[in-house]
């Protein structure tokens, strides 16, 4: 098993061991995998303040500005992370070579290709 990055924090730790325990990543992978570690981590801290400040709540619109903020940026790294793990489970599922018509062809040229002559044809 990789050594868990430098300064990951509790949540990321966690995250980094039981990711690979179930997933084997190429290194590019390793790297999206630290990202969305570190991720966890900041929507851990970010968790905390809101939960301080929301116990704290008046309605004074300049709080209420400073909560809205910390809910945003929550929100955005709820959606960063979201597409990391995605990515990263795609290269678990999806890693596999295109495959090839037995007539030859393969991918968008193949695909361009058989357009062409379609069009030729008409």
């Amino acid at each position: 098993m990789k050594d868990e990055p430098a300064g990951l924090g509790d949540r990321g730790r966690r995250m980094w061991r039981e990711s690979l325990a179930v997933w084997s990543l190429t290194p590019a992978h390793l790297v999206l995998l630290e990202e969305a570690c570190r991720i966890a981590d900041r929507l851990e801290v970010l968790d905390s303040i809101l939960r301080a400040t929301s116990r704290e709540v008046n309605p004074d619109l300049a709080q209420f500005a400073d909560i809205s903020a910390l809910l945003g940026e929550s929100r955005q790294q709820s959606a960063a992370l979201k597409a990391l793990l995605a990515e990263i489970r795609q290269g678990q599922y999806g890693s596999s070579p295109a495959s090839v018509d037995p007539a030859g062809g393969a991918g968008v040229a193949d695909l361009t290709a058989r357009i062409a002559r379609k069009q030729a044809e008409s």
